[in-house]
This record gives structure tokens, C-alpha cells and sequence, in this order.
């Protein structure tokens, strides 16, 4: 038996913020709280206050467990930090449905579908205030 997680987790300090890329066999909420857990950690040790993540987990999430994700999100503390999440592969309704939770518990986070218009927004504002622009439902074609 081994204690390695069911994912792999690349953190790079970058020019303004922290970027992670996770990666793995499967996406349960098990794994996506474990690693948010991993990373609100890298983001406290550093004082990160902004983070580009990368998801390129296998397969996709369960409806009623991403709710469940976005409440362990406010319970870990990602209030004081601007989030960019990149997932290419997800339901776009399921992720339109996480932002709008995020951001109705008062998290500045968006999601995106690639990193280059993720970093754009997670740039654009030097003050870190409220995050501007269109809604997810608006950015993220539906599949």
C-alpha cells in the first residue's frame, strides 16, 4: 500500500502568481479535495495571492459532488485569493454552475478553458478586486 495521491500536482512559481497543472487517473471529489488541500497549502507557505490551476484529470465530475468541492474551497480559505481554474474537458453547465457558487460565497474565481484567456484575467487586475468581464456562461461553450 502506498500514501502517493491518486494525482500529480506541477507547481510553478510565476511572475505575479502560482501556477498548478493536476493530473490523474480519475476525478472524484476525494481527489479534488485532496488536492485543493495541497495547494491552498502551497498557496499559504508562499503567500500566494493568485493561482492559475491547471485540471487534466481523467474523466469528469459528479454534478452533486462539485457543490461539495466549492464549499471545501470557502471552508479552506481561497476567500483572500483571485483563481483562475482551466479545465478543457468538463461539462460546461457544471462548471458555469461551480463559478456561480463560488462566487455567490464571495470567492473571485473564473473559469476558464484555456490558460492563456485564464491568465488575462487573472492579470488584469493589479488591486485584486472583484473580477470583471463576462460570466462563465458566456465564455464556455456548452458540450
Amino acid at each position: 500500500m502506498t500514501d502517493r495521491p491518486p494525482y500529480t500536482l506541477r507547481v510553478e512559481p510565476r511572475d505575479r502568481y502560482l501556477y498548478v497543472h493536476v493530473d490523474g487517473p480519475e476525478d472524484t471529489l476525494e481527489v479534488s479535495v485532496a488536492y485543493w488541500t495541497e495547494i491552498e497549502a502551497e498557496c499559504r507557505a508562499r503567500g500566494v495571492r493568485r493561482l492559475l490551476v491547471v485540471e487534466a484529470l481523467q474523466g469528469n465530475a459528479v454534478p452533486a459532488e462539485m457543490a461539495q468541492v466549492v464549499d471545501a474551497l470557502i471552508a479552506m480559505g481561497f476567500r483572500d485569493m483571485r483563481v483562475a481554474y482551466v479545465d478543457a474537458t468538463e461539462d460546461a453547465g457544471l462548471l458555469v454552475a461551480a463559478e456561480s457558487r463560488a462566487m455567490n460565497a464571495g470567492l473571485v474565481g473564473r473559469v476558464f478553458r484555456s490558460e492563456a484567456e485564464a491568465e488575462r484575467w487573472l492579470l488584469a487586475d493589479p488591486e485584486l478586486v472583484e473580477p470583471s468581464g463576462p460570466p462563465a456562461a458566456a465564455r464556455l461553450p456548452v458540450t
